[in-house]
């Protein structure tokens, strides 16, 4: 897994920085507690532009090498 500025990835970097950076949290939370919280605003967010950058982010952990070894070497 690659890590991104000290995270364990760009996704949690991005979500973190995003979505949950600016939230003045008054106690303690789970990751389900956080993940309905950015699912929530993700999901029913109009800005487009906090969409793709989700989007890119989850691409970007695509591995395209191995996808492009399997389908050569089944042709």
């Amino acid at each position: 897994m690659k890590t991104y500025n000290g995270w364990s990835n760009y996704a949690t970097w991005l979500v973190n920085q995003e979505i949950l950076g600016d939230i003045d949290f008054k106690e303690s939370v789970t990751a389900d507690d956080l993940k309905d919280i950015v699912e929530d605003c993700v999901f029913r967010n109009t800005s487009y532009y906090l969409v793709e950058d989700f989007a890119r982010a989850f691409l970007s952990e695509v591995n395209y090498n191995e996808i492009a070894k399997l389908i050569n070497e089944e042709l």
